[in-house]
């Protein structure tokens, strides 16, 4: 249990770094879409800006572009 945490950890701490471009470089990087994963027994649903988002233990999914699973992104708001 404690090395899944570590391991979603990792993932999130990963894909919320990687977004950041500083100040005067362009827009900011969004993260490329890795494979699709299942979300997490017990994920809170939440709808915002036209999409399904859940929430579990602080890391977000939204659905994969492919429709199959979901991917880990930032707090949508």
């Amino acid at each position: 249990m404690k090395l899944q945490h570590l391991f979603c950890s990792a993932v999130v701490l990963f894909t919320l770094t990687s977004c950041y471009v500083g100040p005067g470089y362009g827009p900011p990087i969004r993260p490329v879409v890795g494979p699709p994963i299942i979300v997490p027994y017990g994920a809170r649903p939440y709808y915002h800006g036209g999409v399904h988002y859940f929430e579990h233990r602080g890391v977000w999914y939204r659905p994969h572009p492919n429709g199959n699973g979901h991917y880990i992104v930032p707090r949508p708001f």
